[in-house]
């Protein structure tokens, strides 16, 4: 891999797992999870390129944990990184699950012993403030048969203003919170993804689906009792009816979703 001027500042304290191209690519997509929540205790995996879950947490412990409980099997050989500093306890954990990369801007002296010693996990070390991930992709190039596309990025602020209730329900402080962490998680994810979060955790992602209905059926099933009172994130508009009848067929609490449209007002008042 070769660096690039402004490139995040790292080391590679271990790649006895020779870093490949797929690596990186998991890499990245955590970090930027991580980017978006420096400043509290959390927790994201990525696996063959795509975000699996994320979560916040009193501690970088009980982070893992709620992302441990709610996607066990894909940690398995996965990149897993944390916003704060790594704990011994946590790198025990991480190794009985067999990660094959961890990325963290900091680890305690027994955690980065333990993993030197005992495991074969790549480990590699953020030196760069995690903040300054953000907005650091100004484009998305793309080479094509065409020609290069280069999309401009939406580096927009979240605030207030950046969300209306449209329906008669008013969501409660807990539900708002979820939203937030939801929106931010739906950001790194696949077109036509749906993210169901609850306890600010991640308890389904699906991405990449041939349409909104199928991520959201898929989502919701994988969430099963998990999605009841949960916030459901969709990636656009709501462009179906679809969509909503199985939101409310799981007893989802709050959907999330971009539109602004006359199919909105519509979802609207069918939520209602």
């Amino acid at each position: 891999i070769a660096q690039i001027e402004g490139g995040v500042e790292y080391e590679v304290l271990r790649d006895d797992k020779a870093l490949e191209y797929i690596d990186y690519l998991n890499l990245t997509k955590v970090l930027e999870i991580l980017a978006e929540f420096f400043d509290v205790n959390s927790c994201a995996i990525a696996k063959d390129g795509m975000l699996c879950a994320s979560a916040l947490g009193s501690s970088v412990e009980d982070a893992y944990q709620k992302v441990v409980d709610n996607n066990p099997l894909s940690i398995v050989g996965s990149t897993v990184g944390f916003s704060k500093e790594v704990t011994l306890e946590v790198a025990k954990q991480l190794k009985s699950m067999d990660v094959r990369n961890l990325i963290a801007p900091k680890l305690s002296n027994e955690a980065l012993k333990y993993l030197l010693e005992m495991t074969e996990m790549n480990v590699i070390q953020v030196k760069s403030p995690l903040q300054e991930v953000l907005g650091f992709n100004a484009d998305d190039i793309k080479v094509t048969p065409f020609g290069y596309l280069v999309q401009e990025q939406n580096h927009s602020k979240l605030t207030k203003s950046s969300f209306k209730v449209s329906g008669k329900t008013k969501p409660t402080q807990q539900m708002a919170e979820d939203a937030i962490f939801a929106w931010k998680v739906a950001k790194y994810t696949k077109s036509n993804s749906v993210v169901i979060a609850k306890d600010l955790s991640t308890k389904a992602i699906v991405q990449g689906a041939s349409n909104q209905v199928i991520a959201a059926e898929s989502a919701l099933d994988i969430a099963c009792e998990n999605a009841k009172e949960a916030v459901m994130a969709v990636d656009g508009e709501i462009s179906s009816e679809g969509t909503l009848n199985a939101a409310v067929q799981n007893r989802i609490g709050l959907i999330i979703e971009s539109g602004d449209a006359e199919i909105s007002s519509k979802i609207a008042k069918l939520a209602d």
